[in-house]
């Protein structure tokens, strides 16, 4: 049979920068922003390959879903992500952080934020939980989370995932109770948040901002754009943020809150 693989976008400027990053937007600024992501996606398809089905989604929908699906369970819900899930019960800060040096990732907690062990400890009045997250590409990251919150005697019911690959469906499946809302074979997955450079790799925090690395600083290897390809692409990155922050500065929003972006010295 023939595998179609996917290239994902998932549309979540608004919701990141109001639920992760604390902005109040207001509608006309909303609109403004739901229209450049179209206008990038427009330009940006053209660096994925044609054998390659495209797709965008709205985080809205998704949010919606996951908010619905999580509470038919009943047990406590805990949530890896703030963007995409807003009615968890309790949710548990951590990510994958970079260092910008030799590109090393490890599993920690989001920057500014209690360390993992305490995170999880606070955790352990609930005996069983329904665990949260917006989605897996290979399934590591998240079988590696389980492992710690069931190492302290929490017990996962059940997980919700917004976006899955097959291949984490059937890893993370093989040993706990999964559900899935959109599976795909991915050949890439990317929320947009990270190509508009107001997120990306978590380094840190410096002088109580957050740091990070956008993805423009490794677009072949984070977001699977042709090598030769790669200057253009991160240049058109690098626009629709200029596009954005000059908007929001015009209306009077202080866009220090979204962080202080890092050059990557790892290697590419």
């Amino acid at each position: 049979m023939l595998v179609v693989f996917t290239y994902l976008v998932t549309k979540d400027i608004v919701e990141t920068l109001e639920r992760k990053v604390g902005y109040k937007l207001c509608g006309d600024l909303k609109g403004f922003v739901r229209d450049l992501e179209n206008q990038f996606l427009e330009e940006f398809w053209g660096f994925v390959p044609d054998t390659v089905e495209k797709k965008a989604i709205d985080s809205t929908r998704v949010s919606v879903q996951l908010d619905s699906i999580s509470s038919r369970n009943g047990k406590p819900i805990v949530s890896l992500d703030r963007v995409y899930l807003t009615q968890a019960d309790e949710y548990l800060e951590v990510t994958r952080v970079t260092d910008p040096r030799t590109g090393q990732v490890k599993i920690s907690e989001r920057p500014g934020n209690e360390p993992i062990e305490r995170q999880i400890n606070r955790l352990r009045k609930y005996q069983q939980i329904v665990l949260v997250d917006v989605g897996a590409f290979e399934g590591g990251t998240l079988l590696e989370i389980c492992n710690l919150l069931e190492e302290t005697g929490i017990n996962i019911e059940e997980i919700y995932l917004g976006f899955s690959s097959n291949e984490a469906n059937r890893r993370i499946n093989n040993s706990r109770k999964l559900t899935a809302l959109n599976l795909f074979d991915f050949y890439e997955w990317i929320e947009m948040r990270d190509f508009f450079g107001i997120d990306g790799r978590a380094v840190g925090i410096d002088s109580g901002i957050r740091t990070y690395i956008p993805y423009w600083e490794n677009l072949s290897k984070w977001a699977s754009i042709p090598k030769e390809s790669e200057k253009t692409a991160s240049d058109l990155c690098r626009k629709y943020y200029a596009l954005l922050t000059e908007r929001m500065l015009k209306e009077r929003y202080d866009i220090k809150r979204i962080g202080t972006q890092i050059k990557y010295g790892g290697g590419k």
